[in-house]
Parts: structure tokens; C-alpha cells; sequence
């Protein structure tokens, strides 16, 4: 009896320790899984490129809170300067939005997709109407401003390339999860509770546990 007693001991431990094992495993294939989703070699990225904290920001360019929150941002890698890799994701949510993002996309060539970024978010009212993107109005405003090429842009702007990264972008927040923007991710890690301090204090614990 006391040698089926262990045996049993034994064989539970054995099937404890196997049970973890798959744990672990399946934990980190889904970490795996969701890093890839969060992040394609594509994306747009400012900030240092090794930084060991990330921070994806899934954004709508006629989203009025992305446009609160894009000079905050652009001061958060101030502050981490060095520490701090600031990813963005398109997330087209409001209507005619995604023709929008793909001309940011098409600016890309031109390496003007920030300048562009910030001339559409500084200028929203202008070309956002009644929560609808007018992409022509969007074209026209960043051709004014003279700092693009809009006619190279419309040549690529349907390009399988641009179209390609654009329609992952949408993918990829909707196997997120993604609904809203903007949605924030550190590390792997949504944003639960929405609002600037929240999304500090995220990154401080992620910079905490990076220097651990």
C-alpha cells in the first residue's frame, strides 16, 4: 500500500509539473502570437529602436481624442528618451478614414508620414465632418501646405504594398481586440483604464520591471 501511495505521489507530481510545463508554453506561444499582432517589421516607429519598452498606439487620423493625445505622446519619448520605442498602427474606425490612412501610408515613400500626421490632426475640423472623413478635403490641405508631393502619393497610394500594410493594420486590431482610439499597448499590455496618467503609469511599472 505504501508503495502504490508514492507511486501515486509520484505520478501526481509528474502530472503537476507536466501541467505547468504546457502552461508555460502555451503562455508564451500566445505572448508570441499577440507581439506579432502588436508589431509588423512595417510599422511606423519613433523613438529608440532597441528600447526594451514599447509602446503601440493604434490611431484613427479623424480621431479627436488621437489628436489630444498625439503632442503627449511625442513627449513621452522626450521624457524615456532612450528608453522608450513608440509604435503606430492605423485603426480606421471612422468612416472614409481608411483612405486617409492610406495616403499617410503613400507618404511614407516620401518619408513625410509625421509632417503629414500632424499637419491632418493640427487641421481636423477642416476635413473631419460630422465624425466622416472627406478624403479629398484631407488631399487638398496637405497639398496646400507644400511640404508633400500629393500626385507621387496618389501614384503608390494604391500600390499593393500600401494597400497591403493597411489592410494588416486592420487585421491585426481586430484580432486585438481593438475598437476604439486610441487604443494604447506597453509591452504587450492594453491599457485597461483610459487617460494620460494611466498610460504613465504603465509605462513606469514596464520601466521598472526593464531594469530589474
Amino acid at each position: 500500500m505504501k508503495f502504490i501511495s508514492a507511486a501515486l505521489l509520484i505520478l501526481t507530481l509528474l502530472m503537476g509539473a507536466a501541467a505547468y510545463w504546457y502552461k508555460s508554453k502555451t503562455d508564451e506561444k500566445t505572448a508570441l502570437a499577440v507581439q506579432t499582432l502588436l508589431v509588423r517589421d512595417y510599422s511606423h516607429w519613433n523613438g529608440a529602436e532597441d528600447a526594451k519598452v514599447v509602446l503601440v498606439e493604434f490611431f484613427d487620423p479623424a480621431c479627436e481624442t488621437c489628436a489630444q493625445f498625439y503632442p503627449l505622446v511625442k513627449n513621452l519619448i522626450r521624457v524615456y528618451e532612450g528608453r522608450l520605442k513608440v509604435v503606430s498602427r492605423y485603426a480606421p474606425l471612422h468612416k472614409n478614414s481608411d483612405a486617409v490612412v492610406s495616403l499617410l501610408e503613400a507618404l511614407r515613400e516620401q518619408d513625410k508620414f509625421e509632417e503629414a500626421l500632424e499637419i491632418l490632426f493640427k487641421n481636423q475640423s477642416i476635413w473631419v465632418k460630422n465624425h466622416t472623413s472627406q478624403f479629398e478635403l484631407a488631399a487638398s490641405l496637405l497639398n496646400a501646405s507644400g511640404s508633400v508631393d500629393i500626385n507621387r502619393a496618389f501614384g503608390v497610394i494604391e500600390s499593393e504594398e500600401v494597400l497591403k500594410h493597411v489592410q494588416q493594420d486592420i487585421a491585426d486590431g481586430k484580432a486585438l481586440g481593438v475598437t476604439m482610439t486610441p487604443e494604447f499597448f506597453v509591452n504587450g499590455r492594453r491599457l485597461e483604464q483610459f487617460g494620460y496618467n494611466e498610460l504613465v503609469k504603465l509605462i513606469e511599472e514596464e520601466m521598472k520591471k526593464a531594469e530589474e
